[in-house]
């Protein structure tokens, strides 16, 4: 049952609010389980290579930054290992970033006819959609498993806490797009930058290389948290330690935060995404 009142929600305070938050999302995850095969089932359809872009995007990323080395432009610095496995372990982190916040910023404009008709929690809709990025994600890393083989190595013990550093990194980008995907129902341009800054950012971090920065850009990447979020869980996969483990933990709390406040944004805001859509 679903009781309305004229009290503004705003007066039930943060603590409140974030119970009710996480209520409607236990209560409503049969929907974000029904939203997500809804999506699966219609991926790639009338696609000419479907799923093999899942394979593709990385090799293709990798191609590029390997033309941009021999042309002077980037140096890749020294690695340790063969750079297929750094290359497709580094591109798989940050595509949970960069197409997490594409996919979850389309979410609700992407809905359309389904927000102005129905109501239900719109939350749903942004979290069914960022779980394509994770099945794309685990697609990549049994693609990951099959070049270690390849290349006669077998991934480090320290593997299993993979999951459990890649998680603030999914935290943040959740938060985000729970943002951006109310900016897109104002603006249809949102996507688009959305999709300009990551591009950007990917240069700019030592995300498909690992020299070392100095300058301006190293001390960018000092204070820039998604930069400790994707290369923490990628030395953890790759090397087996954690480097930066200070900048780590601070950019943790911060992604949880992004998360927290993103979504009560969100949930807060959903009530007007019918008439802006």
């Amino acid at each position: 049952m679903t009781i309305y009142s004229s009290e503004s929600i705003y007066r039930l305070g943060i603590k409140n609010i974030i119970r009710m938050m996480f209520s409607d999302f236990r209560k409503g995850k049969e929907l974000v389980w029904r939203l997500f095969l809804r999506d699966f089932t219609s991926r790639h359809k009338q696609s000419l290579l479907g799923w093999l872009w899942i394979i593709l995007m990385p090799l293709m990323t990798m191609g590029t930054f390997l033309l941009l080395n021999m042309s002077g432009i980037i140096k890749i610095g020294r690695i340790d290992i063969p750079y297929p496995i750094f290359g497709l372990v580094s591109f798989s982190i940050w595509n949970i970033f960069s197409n997490g916040l594409t996919t979850t910023t389309s979410s609700v404009t992407g809905a359309g006819g389904l927000v102005q008709k129905i109501n239900f929690s719109k939350d749903s809709l942004v979290f069914a959609s960022f779980g394509q990025v994770v099945i794309d994600f685990l697609i990549r890393v049994a693609l990951t498993f099959g070049i270690f083989l390849l290349y006669g190595r077998i991934p480090l013990a320290s593997f299993l806490l993979f999951p459990v550093v890649l998680l603030p990194l999914v935290l943040l980008t959740l938060g985000m797009g729970m943002v951006t995907s109310l900016l897109q129902a104002i603006s249809k341009d949102v996507v688009s930058f959305v999709n300009l800054g990551t591009g950007f950012l990917l240069l700019l971090m030592p995300v498909m290389y690992s020299a070392e920065q100095v300058g301006i850009l190293g001390k960018l990447n000092a204070v820039n948290p998604l930069y400790y979020l994707v290369i923490v869980p990628r030395d953890i996969m790759l090397y087996g330690e954690i480097r930066h483990l200070a900048g780590f933990i601070v950019s943790s709390v911060f992604g949880l935060i992004v998360f927290v406040f993103g979504w009560m944004f969100f949930y807060l805001s959903q009530t007007k995404l019918a008439e802006r859509i």
